[in-house]
Formats: structure tokens, sequence, C-alpha cells
């Protein structure tokens, strides 16, 4: 076994991965960033293994704690601290990572096992990873056992409940299907540096093979490589940017001053202007580090028309006496039950009644942006999450308040739904994260 300079055995991407499920389920930390700061140090390959490890566990935490708690005489609950998140990491590997021989995946989580809690800590989770390796994987539940389906999949209940009632069960089905497999990478090719063909074959020459996305026209999704280690990326020829967020700002009328609120880290402000929707922005957020960045982001992209302002997207610091806007664009923060696939920590923090808290917020929020507005002016109000009580009932009650404002049905470029009050829906899948967006005018 490799050892560090102090002797002791060397962090490896299994062991971290243990710990960043600690944090995460203990200390509220969130899983994706999480996960780059624990594989700073490791070679390439084990910081992508640690990346997987973190996030599939959190996605198949309840269908692996089942296996587990089948096979262990020991409830979970009363397992010695790190053995059941060393189990979920074993077997995890077991079900999901084919790359992963068997005796490895069982040898190093004993392994881990013994330097945490001792030879009885092994000989435990020797004894219950290979008792599940005699058994067949689980079958998925069949019909509408949606208690079996939800922990099956690992989400909660309620949510499985109201999908299954909403979109019915066959969506449903779909949804949690895709929050459950590996995201893609998605970019966006910046048009002032490069073309997206041409993006396409540099980053090909490098060995990051890509595919444009339809209805997405700077998108590319990334099929295999890391193009975050190309120059191209430190030159500006492209943002990470997930294809529902490109596509968010083209929902919006073309106008000139977009005032996008809640941006940073501003990859809606600069879609906007890539996409010659917009001329200018100023981007709106109350987090200092995240301005940070967007400003980072808007010089190595070449944006300076993207102008970053310190305030909260609930009261937006503009002093705007008579003047009033044409085009608002307010991305709310929101539950996050659309980006299951990318932050899977969120199932286990969602809940029916942090749903309705929010929803207070957000009318708030949308009354609030709704007073920028010149007469004639849209205001584009979008939210990651999948809930009607964060999106259309938000809406419902605002217009019951604002008699001058309407609602503007709007057309996606990409496959989406119709809500009953005439804004879309997209449902989580293949190409893109799942949110919901409302177009509305001030008609006076």
């Amino acid at each position: 076994m490799k050892r560090g300079a102090s002797g002791r055995p060397a962090a490896t991407a299994r062991t971290r991965a243990v710990e960043g499920l600690r944090r995460v389920l203990e200390s509220g930390e969130r899983a994706a960033p999480l996960a780059g700061a624990l594989a700073r140090g490791l070679p390439a390959p084990d910081q992508d293994l640690l990346r997987e490890l973190l996030l599939g566990v959190l996605r198949w935490k309840r269908a692996l704690d089942a296996e587990i708690g089948d096979a262990s005489r020991i409830p979970l609950a009363k397992l010695a601290p790190n053995l059941r998140e060393i189990l979920e990491v074993g077997l995890y590997q077991l079900r999901h990572l084919n790359r992963v021989p068997e005796y490895a995946a069982v040898s190093e989580a004993v392994e881990h096992a013994r330097r945490s809690g001792g030879e009885g800590a092994a000989r435990l989770v020797n004894g219950i990873l290979r008792q599940i390796l005699r058994r067949a994987p689980p079958d998925e539940p069949r019909g509408n056992d949606l208690a079996g389906l939800a922990r099956h999949f690992s989400h909660p209940e309620f949510l499985l409940r109201r999908w299954a009632e909403r979109f019915g069960l066959d969506a449903a089905l779909a949804v949690m299907r895709e929050d459950n497999a590996s995201p893609r990478l998605d970019l966006l090719a910046n048009p002032r540096r490069v073309t997206r063909d041409d993006l396409r074959d540099r980053l090909a020459s490098e060995g990051v093979a890509t595919e444009p996305v339809p209805g997405a026209p700077l998108a590319l999704s990334v099929r295999s490589g890391n193009p975050l280690r190309s120059p191209l990326f430190a030159e500006g020829l492209f943002a990470v940017q997930d294809v529902g967020s490109q596509i968010l700002p083209l929902l919006l009328p073309p106008g000139g001053l977009l005032v996008d609120l809640a941006a940073a880290p501003g990859g809606k402000s600069l879609s906007a202007l890539a996409h010659a929707r917009m001329t200018r922005s100023l981007a709106v957020d109350r987090s200092l580090p995240r301005l940070r960045l967007l400003e980072q982001n808007a010089r190595r992209l070449g944006y300076p028309e993207i102008l970053p302002v310190a305030g909260d997207f609930g009261a937006p610091p503009l002093a705007l006496g008579d003047f009033r806007l044409d085009r608002v664009l307010l991305d709310a923060p929101c539950s996050g039950t659309g980006t299951l696939r990318k932050n899977p920590e969120i199932r286990y923090r969602v809940t029916a009644d942090a749903v309705d808290r929010l929803a207070g917020a957000q009318e708030a929020a949308v009354e609030s942006a709704l007073r920028l507005l010149a007469p004639g002016g849209f205001l584009l109000y979008s939210t990651c999450s999948l809930e009607e009580e964060e999106n259309e009932r938000v809406i419902e009650r605002v217009r019951e308040r604002a008699p001058g404002v309407s609602s503007v049905p709007i057309e996606s470029p990409i496959a989406s739904v119709r809500t009953r009050i005439g804004g879309l829906r997209i449902l989580p899948n293949e190409t893109t994260d799942g949110f919901t967006a409302h177009l509305l005018r001030r008609e006076r």
C-alpha cells in the first residue's frame, strides 16, 4: 500500500469519497464542489473515480442501504463511524462500476475498515459485501409500488407521488432514471473567439470528443475526455454551462439591456449576449465570492458588457427613478428538484414543507422584479424545480395581486411540456437538467 510522508497510508479516491459522504450528509456541504476540493493532489484517473464514487453513492444511497441492511446483523444506524459509508462505496462499485474488479472493491473496503475500526470492523465489512455478492441485484419493483420504486431509485417518496400524479407514472420513472445517470458536461462555444464546429475540431485534436446539441446553437455535449484540462478553456474559447441554462435567456424576446437577478456565476447573462439576444447585462447577485467568479468568467471570455452588481435579488439595488426596464430575468433560488442528477444530496434535504417555504420567498422576489418593468416589458421567471408550488402557483398568486400583468405563452427549442398557465417545463432528460419557466408582460 502507498504511504505518505508521515508513514500513514496515502488517501485514495475511495477513502476520500468516504470522507466526502460524511461531510455532505452530516455537515450539509454540497457534493459537487466538495468532490473537486477532495480530488486535489490525486492523479487525473483517481480524481474522476472520486467524483464518480461520491456522487454515485448519493444517487443510489437508499437502494445501497437497503441491500446492506438486509445483509448486516447490525442495524445501519448502529454501525461504527465510517463503516456505513465504507460499505456504501464498496457496494456502489460492485453494483454500478463494471470497470472496478470485485476483488479490488472488496479488498479496499476491508482494508479501509481495518484502519478505521480494527479487525472486527474488517471482518464485518468483508462478510457483508461477500454475502451481497452471492445474491442477484435487486429487481426494479413493478406496478404501482411507489414506496418500493422510490427506495429503488433513491428518491423521496413524496416527490415520486407528486410526479406520478402530475406527470404520469411513466414520466416520473423516466425522470428518476435520468436523475440516477451520470451527468454529461456541457459547453457553450464562445462565438467571439471560435465557431462551435471549430471548437469541436480543436477539442477532438486534444482527445476530447463532443457532439452538438439540437436546439442549442452554441452547445456541445462532452462524450469523453476532460475539456477543463485543455488550454482552450483558459483562452476563453468556451464556458462550462448546462444546456438548460444556455436555452433559458432565449425564451425572452430580444432586447437591449438585460437585468439578470440571482445571476452568479453569470451563465445566463453570457448566453444572452453570446446568442445576440441582448446587448448588455446588469448581473445582480448577493454573493460577493460568486460575483467575483462571474467577473473572472466575463473577463476570460471577453464580455465587458456584463456588469456585476452586488445586491439581493429580492430587493434589487437599482435606483431607477421613473426609468423602467424592458427585460428582466429571475432564475430564482429553489428546491432544485430538476437537478438531482448533478446535485444528488438534495434528495436527502428536500421536504414538502421546505418547498412551501421557498414558494413564499419566490412570490416576494417576483413581485419585486415586476416593479422594475416598464409597460410592455417582459419578466422571465424560472426555477430548476419541477414543483407546481414553486412555479405555476407562484405566478398565479402574484397575478392575483398584479392586475396589470399578463402571462405570455413561450415556446422551447427543445422538448418540453406546457404548464397549465402557458409556461413550459422541461423534465430531466439526456440533453439537460429539468427546469420550469414562465414569461410575464407588464401591460401598464
